[in-house]
């Protein structure tokens, strides 16, 4: 439990900034007349979400070491 209290933030950023991102690209997909794919989508979602997630934390520790 002592896992996610201590990383609950940058959990939470992950997820959101991935779901924001992932709506971004399929809204532009749609823009662009494509069809929507669920399988992008999740990429998009994990993928990015991951990346910011732990880049955030690696500043995190980066600037409080």
């Amino acid at each position: 439990m002592e896992f996610y209290t201590k990383y609950k933030t940058f959990i939470i950023l992950g997820l959101v900034s991935g779901l924001v991102f992932a709506l971004i690209m399929a809204g532009w997909d749609s823009y662009k007349e494509q069809p929507f794919s669920a399988l992008k989508f999740g990429l998009h979602f994990v993928f990015f979400g991951a990346f910011n997630g732990y880049m955030s934390y690696r500043k995190h520790k980066k600037t409080n070491s």
